[in-house]
């Protein structure tokens, strides 16, 4: 399968299988697509591997009865961790006929035995928790684990669902706009009037509050700051930047502890990057909780790469506290060889000496003529201390226009979970081909928007279309299928609101499974995450060397550019239907000038009327990319959700979408 790209202008792409269209089918295609950008973004074949007969097997019919199962549920905190506490789970299924409820006993586990494989429901409830719900599917033969992660009462489950988005008006832009000039000018007084104005034009929006509390933080008036970011969290309890402001604040305070519980609810919350890695370090270094600072100081080098420089400081000076002057001097003189001009390399000259006269580290040690240690940020230092600024300075230069490159955070997994990598994959692929086995033709409403964000991270005027979109899913080889998309009743993509145009947005998390093309990708499962509040196996992928993408190609003017991916999969740990995708570019594509092509698709449950099917399908993908040096944003949106059933000729049904998970479809 391959995403291609069209077009004298910036490209096109389209998602179509070499292997499963006719070559000239395919040729014609891009002649549609002449005169447009194309960029695919999801695949549009599925290969589904059916399961043996009975006479490949030499079993008969009678003989390959459905087999039982053990199944353990593991019931766990938030945060991954075994519950501490006991709790009750109940398993059932109206269709098998099996109710049965079991306390959890060691490691708070609950084990069922001889259960038939099949749909169940797991109930779980235990004091001062939310009672939790969830579908799983079961398979016989051996064991099966289920995660079932637990909320406190008191949580608002709702709380992390970003705001909804706001309206974008001219007076709010340029409010906006004046705010964040004065900011990078430092003139804070100036940008406070300007966000004060915009907070009033989009009351509710965290943001403005936000920012009024980074000019706050800039200006030193760091209890005022406090209270605007504690506001914001009351917002919305996930904002990760006000988190780590937070955290940061509480470091400055005096207060390692309650930093490093605000630290790592932003580490739950949204994974951390390395300046929240170097805070967290910095709070359990001030707790003199030294193995836990060193691993998260370490950490933070990894994923700062050219910014390491404070990490790797911290991870020196945590070595030398824990009286291992030997990776200490390690530490400090990869620092100074790597970052030879920074100032931190200073000062790891500094601790370099004074590790080198036996034990006089405290006592300030001349070098270079100094006689006292190196200054950071204009303000001493205090021995064993690193300055906590700098995670937060790049905010109020520019704002964020596209979501953190997928290998730049690291995400909390259950720390006593081993991911078994094939298994995780195998079932996640067969989930996907079972259910397309059941549909013929399924469609929907799907709403395209396109914006140019500007050098400041402002995004302009939205450019949108509706479509008609229809998808078949046709029967290629032995129980194998591919999907065929279409438009308004076509394949062009003339009616698109930019030159940018992207088809086959069914299929890219199910080509990146599909067993066609595993040998593409090295898949690397990281362990047990979570997503939506609920267990999933988190798997990285990325594109090997030596093998030519056919996933995701670009197209302009007739020319394929094959665009190799590298990301990340959230698989349900407890039905394998896929959740979450993110990927970015594993390479920039020099000749289209691509340097940034991030993509993330949400996927949910669609309930059709007819025999009350569920499809599990893309709910929204956003695609954030510089080309040229310009920088864009594009959304689709599926809605309404309709279905052509195969076993009644072209009944139709309305999807019958919770309202839970129709809140998440428009967040």
């Amino acid at each position: 399968m391959s995403c291609e790209t069209v077009g004298s202008g910036l490209g096109v792409v389209d998602c179509k299988s070499a292997r499963s269209f006719p070559k000239r089918r395919v040729l014609r295609g891009v002649r549609s697509l002449s005169g447009f950008a194309l960029m695919a973004l999801w695949g549009t074949c599925v290969w589904a591997q059916g399961p043996p007969s009975p006479a490949s097997s030499g079993l008969s019919t009678m003989q390959m009865g459905p087999m039982p199962t053990t199944v353990t549920v593991s019931v766990r905190e938030t945060n991954g961790m075994p519950l501490e506490g006991h709790a009750f789970v109940k398993l059932f299924s109206n269709f098998q006929h099996y109710n049965s409820t079991v306390p959890t006993q060691d490691n708070s586990t609950a084990t069922f035995a001889s259960v038939l494989p099949g749909d169940y429901e797991v109930e779980v409830s235990c004091a001062g928790y939310k009672t939790a719900n969830e579908r799983v599917s079961l398979q016989g033969g051996s064991g099966s684990s289920l995660f079932i992660y637990l909320h406190p009462e008191g949580e608002e489950t709702t709380g992390n669902k970003p705001p909804g988005k706001t309206t974008m008006t001219p007076k709010l832009q340029s409010e906006l706009d004046k705010a964040f000039e004065k900011m990078r000018k430092q003139q804070y007084q100036a940008a406070r009037e300007h966000f004060e104005r915009a907070a009033k034009l989009a009351p509710g929006n965290p943001d403005m509050v936000y920012m009024l509390g980074m000019i706050d933080y800039k200006e030193g008036h760091f209890d005022q700051a406090r209270t605007k970011f504690e506001q914001v969290l009351t917002m919305y309890p996930g904002h990760e930047r006000s988190l780590l402001g937070l955290g940061e604040i509480q470091l400055r305070s005096g207060d390692p502890a309650g930093a490093a519980q605000t630290l790592e609810k932003a580490f739950q919350a949204n994974g951390a990057d390395w300046r929240a890695q170097f805070l967290l370090a910095q709070a359990y270094h001030d707790q003199k909780e030294y193995e836990k600072a060193a691993a998260r100081a370490k950490r933070a080098a990894e994923l700062a790469k050219d910014q390491a420089a404070q990490p790797l400081l911290l991870l020196g000076r945590i070595y030398a506290a824990e009286k291992r002057p030997e990776a200490a001097k390690e530490a400090f003189e990869l620092l100074i060889k790597e970052f030879p001009k920074d100032q931190a390399a200073d000062m790891a000259k500094w601790e370099v000496a004074a590790l080198a006269s036996k034990g006089l580290a405290d006592k300030p040690q001349p070098t270079n003529g100094k006689s006292k240690k190196p200054e950071a940020d204009g303000s001493p230092v205090v021995a064993g201390s690193v300055p906590t600024s700098l995670p937060l300075l790049r905010e109020v230069v520019e704002r964020p226009w596209a979501p953190a490159d997928v290998d730049s955070k690291e995400y909390a997994l259950a720390p006593d979970v081993t991911c078994a990598q094939g298994e995780v994959l195998a079932k996640a692929r067969e989930r996907v081909l079972h259910q397309m086995e059941n549909f013929e033709r399924f469609m929907a409403t799907e709403h395209i928007e396109h914006q140019q964000v500007d050098r400041l991270g402002n995004e302009g005027n939205i450019l949108a279309k509706d479509f008609s979109y229809l998808v078949f899913v046709r029967p290629f080889k032995q129980d194998s299928f591919f999907l065929e998309e279409s438009r308004d009743g076509g394949v062009g993509v003339d009616s698109f609101p930019t030159s940018l145009a992207t088809t086959g947005l069914v299929g890219l998390g199910v080509a990146i499974l599909e067993r066609e093309y595993e040998n593409d990708f090295e898949y690397k499962c990281e362990g047990l995450s979570s997503w939506r509040g609920q267990a999933a196996w988190l798997v990285r992928f990325e594109q090997r060397k030596n093998i030519e993408s056919r996933v995701r190609v670009w197209r302009r003017r007739g020319d394929l550019f094959p665009v190799a991916l590298r990301g990340r999969l959230w698989i349900g740990a407890n039905n394998y239907d896929l959740l979450h995708l993110e990927s970015d570019l594993r390479d920039p594509i020099e000749k289209l000038a691509l340097t940034r092509d991030h993509l993330v698709i949400d996927y949910g449950p669609v309930t059709f009327e007819t025999g009350n099917q569920k499809l599990w399908l893309p709910w929204k993908a956003e695609m954030f990319m510089e080309l040229h040096g310009k920088r864009f944003h594009h959304r689709h949106m599926l809605t309404n959700y309709m279905l052509f059933s195969v076993d009644t000729a072209n009944q139709i049904g309305k999807p019958k979408l919770p309202a839970a998970e129709e809140e998440k479809n428009h967040p």
